[in-house]
């Protein structure tokens, strides 16, 4: 079904470690093991590559390196709340861990065969703070949902969801989901198998939830790529009675060059996309955008790059071509913060809010760094440097 880009981009997602791995052993740390953590950066470092789990009470400041730090990882992290990491071992199982900077102890382990998880096609969504919903698109025809109660890490229920599968010669790509009010909206598209280019429209589907079955979809022909690999980076955030989704039809993911990157938006028990609203955040023949950070007040961080330096897939991962913008999504304006061009990092959660600063990891000409941007006064500051890092793919808060 999928042609030589889409494997390609598959092959280089994974290269580039946008694909987070966690290694856990099931021993407990000792004491000395324990350090006083507030944060974590999964990143990667060294050759070949591995990926480690870093801590640190600060990131205004210092170097962060694996040199003596770090717990080395060879399981995939799916999102982290708190103290918990939750991921799949190499087993395919679902394990839920928390991370020291010398061991990873695993809390939990448990079998994970309800869907069929593949991390080109599943993403999730958190429905409240002690329930995660899993979703896959088995062979990219079917969507599907296993509930998981990360207390107690059981799947409390499973199943497939009522969306019809797709016409022949064509197939799901996009996919973004968000819970709001009473309803589960799962945004997508279709993509035809010859071509591997998506039609020009975006679907929407809303539910009830835990109630799958009542499925209403609707169609806009004015976006065609809801944010993919939202397993790895934001697509959606609900803000003021509304669930807000970025369109970002990327040469990478999409492989055109004349879609809009754009926000669009549901309103609260809506069951189409609100027809009266587009946030058009980019010269779409010059530019790309792609993932969102909510900020909260109806703000977000998205990254945008110069799609004049892109060709292909690879250009992504060797180019300085990106800048942060900050986005409002209600007055529909955007604002460049003072960061230096950096290396894209698409489709990777390198960005965490914590009260007043967002916290952005850029790889620039001058190097690996943790830049604040201070939501108050606006100013952005150059903090701790991640020393012989090559990628960061989560950046996390403890508490």
């Amino acid at each position: 079904m999928f042609t030589t880009l889409k494997k390609q981009s598959l092959l280089s997602l994974v290269a580039i470690a946008i694909i987070a791995f966690s290694a856990c052993k099931k021993s407990s740390p000792t004491a000395e093991e324990v350090t006083e953590k507030n944060y974590g950066l999964v990143v990667n470092a060294g050759t070949p590559a591995a990926t480690y789990i870093l801590n640190t009470t600060i990131l205004n400041s210092g170097t962060l390196t694996t040199a003596g730090n770090g717990a080395e990882t060879t399981t995939s992290i799916i999102t982290q709340r708190g103290e918990y990491f939750y991921g799949t071992n190499d087993a395919g199982n679902l394990i839920k861990f928390t991370s020291s900077n010398k061991v990873n102890q695993v809390i939990k382990e448990i079998p994970f065969t309800q869907i069929s998880w593949a991390y080109y096609s599943s993403f999730y969504a958190w429905k409240d703070e002690k329930t995660l919903v899993l979703f896959s698109m088995k062979e990219a025809l079917q969507f599907e949902y296993a509930t998981l109660n990360v207390e107690t890490m059981t799947i409390t229920a499973s199943g497939n969801i009522n969306i019809p599968k797709p016409i022949a010669g064509y197939y799901y790509w996009g996919n973004s989901a968000v819970f709001m009010g009473n309803k589960l909206y799962i945004s997508y598209n279709l993509t035809n198998e010859s071509t591997s280019l998506p039609l020009k429209e975006v679907y929407l589907a809303s539910m009830e939830f835990p109630n799958v079955s009542a499925v209403t979809i609707t169609k806009d022909t004015r976006f065609n790529q809801p944010a993919h690999y939202t397993l790895n980076s934001p697509g959606t955030f609900i803000d003021g009675g509304y669930a807000y989704f970025i369109n970002a039809p990327t040469i990478w993911i999409a492989g055109e060059t004349g879609g809009s990157f754009s926000i669009y938006r549901v309103a609260n028990g809506a069951t189409a996309i609100d027809a009266n609203y587009q946030f058009e955040l980019t010269d779409r023949t010059k530019e790309e955008a792609t993932d969102l950070f909510y900020l909260g007040n109806g703000k977000a961080i998205v990254k945008i790059f110069d799609k004049a330096q892109i060709s292909t897939w690879q250009d992504y991962s060797g180019k300085y071509i990106a800048d942060y913008y900050l986005i409002d999504v209600v007055n529909k304006t955007k604002t460049k913060l003072n960061i230096p061009k950096s290396i894209p990092n698409p489709y990777s959660a390198n960005v965490l809010l914590d009260g007043d600063v967002a916290y952005i990891g850029a790889l620039t000409a001058e190097g690996y760094y943790i830049y604040a941007y201070n939501l108050t006064s606006g100013t952005v500051v150059r903090g701790a440097k991640l020393d012989g890092v090559n990628g960061l793919t989560k950046l996390v808060k403890f508490k």
